[in-house]
């Protein structure tokens, strides 16, 4: 399996990240570049969804507490947006953000949980790489070059404690591991495998970047693959399809 990674990240045209690990016996099998800093473009989401259900833990919400969306917050490419709905429930915002990544949900869940409170959640995880500087599709700010970054390694360790249930009370980490599971776009770690193939996964695309990092059930497994400055996009999410592809197998046997 190695050999054959290695050969994909050696003809691969620009900067990537490979991480997998054996989740039955707790045992990294793969790592490269593994603490590169990478920007975080929808793998952000991550940690704000395990903010969101922290609250709910602690009672600061509920999951069935209606959310206003309002007219501001409504920005484009957005399926909130779209719909003539003004209220969700806190749960359907957080499910819209993890499966069809809408930035609107995300950015009306970031002015709700508070940027200050996600962040203080990432320094309390140990995530040293993570931070969150702005809100989805924030050009201005992209322009000044402030962005939302992450590593490998820090997602890793988000989705692990997830799967361990020990990043919240297990009820949380169920809810948030469900959640993960219902992710519709699988042109990246699911890419090359069967659609019966579960994977509770976060996807994460921007110019030039291509993330993807999940947990595969039955057999269980950790896998993330970070591209940025590749040339070309598909290329970028077929390389990700290539090496999931590889270690699904090599974990089938």
């Amino acid at each position: 399996m190695i050999d054959n990674i290695m050969k994909e990240i050696e003809n691969f045209q620009g900067d990537i990240s490979v991480i997998i690990k054996d989740l039955t016996r707790d045992k990294w099998i793969f790592k490269y570049n593994e603490r590169e800093i990478y920007p975080s473009a929808s793998l952000i989401k991550v940690p704000i969804m395990v903010e969101a259900l922290y609250q709910v833990e602690e009672g600061v919400y509920t999951l069935n507490q209606k959310i206003k969306i309002r007219l501001e917050d409504r920005i484009k490419y957005s399926i909130v947006s779209d719909l003539s709905i003004d209220e969700y429930p806190l749960i359907d915002l957080i499910t819209l953000m993890i499966i069809v990544s809408d930035n609107t949900a995300t950015n009306v869940l970031i002015d709700l949980l508070g940027i200050d409170n996600i962040n203080e959640r990432l320094r309390q995880l140990n995530c040293k790489d993570t931070i969150l500087q702005r809100k989805m599709l924030d050009f201005e700010k992209a322009k000044k070059g402030i962005d939302n970054l992450t590593s490998p390694m820090d997602m890793a360790l988000i989705m692990e404690g997830i799967y361990n249930k020990t990043i919240l009370k297990p009820h949380w980490c169920q809810i948030g591991l469900d959640i993960l599971t219902k992710q519709k776009y699988r042109d990246k770690l699911g890419r090359y495998l069967h659609e019966d193939v579960t994977i509770a996964h976060k996807t994460g695309s921007l110019s030039g970047i291509n993330h993807d990092i999940g947990i595969f059930l039955d057999p269980d497994y950790l896998i993330g693959v970070f591209t940025k400055n590749a040339k070309d996009d598909v290329k970028g999410s077929q390389i990700i399809g290539r090496i999931s592809k590889i270690a699904y197998d090599y974990f089938l046997k």
